[in-house]
């Protein structure tokens, strides 16, 4: 099986080969990634982030051939007043059939959203400052908020995973049945 991934970024690659080889144990896996655009914001938000994800997924499909296209996007989105950062994964088959799938969300933290706010800042331009002024820290976004407790890789994990599993051929699975239900 031939995964092409629209990023070349060790820690994406890193997460689709453990998810593939979590669910397809049986097969020879072949991961390559590809820097891809993702046609967003430096920090995208909203539907953005899902849409950044598709772009990757649609561009390397033109590039090369494969079994399943992948794209991975970290985002924000507004829900219920608060700020979260969260993922989408969008899988694309080599005969164009989509299946996406998000993360949970991570708030993020007061200290980062009222930096972005009083001084007008976007969230990657709010993020270097705040990591300038603390001194080295991960390049990850949810290590930052977390001190270290939990990183941005969990969200991709997850996001792809829950793309995944809508592809696994599996006779309990009801994303691979293609019967309609009666009613």
């Amino acid at each position: 099986m031939k995964i092409l991934l629209g990023s070349d970024s060790e820690r994406k690659i890193d997460v689709v080969k453990q998810v593939f080889k979590q669910y397809f144990k049986q097969e020879e896996i072949e991961i390559f990634g590809i820097k891809a655009n993702s046609g967003v914001s430096e920090t995208p938000y909203g539907e953005e982030t899902y849409q950044g994800a598709k772009n990757r997924a649609l561009f390397i499909k033109k590039e090369s051939s494969a079994n399943y296209y992948v794209g991975l996007e970290s985002g924000l989105v507004e829900r219920y007043g608060h700020l979260y950062e969260e993922a989408w994964a969008v899988i694309v088959t080599s005969e164009g059939t989509e299946f996406a799938g998000y993360s949970s969300g991570l708030t993020v933290p007061d200290y980062i959203t009222n930096r972005m706010q009083t001084q007008a800042m976007e969230h990657y331009e709010a993020m270097a400052l705040i990591e300038k002024e603390l001194g080295e820290l991960p390049n990850d976004t949810w290590g930052t908020y977390s001190g270290g407790q939990i990183a941005r890789k969990v969200s991709l994990e997850e996001a792809l995973r829950n793309a995944v599993i809508q592809i696994l051929p599996h006779e309990g699975n009801l994303y691979t049945r293609r019967a309609s239900l009666s009613t």
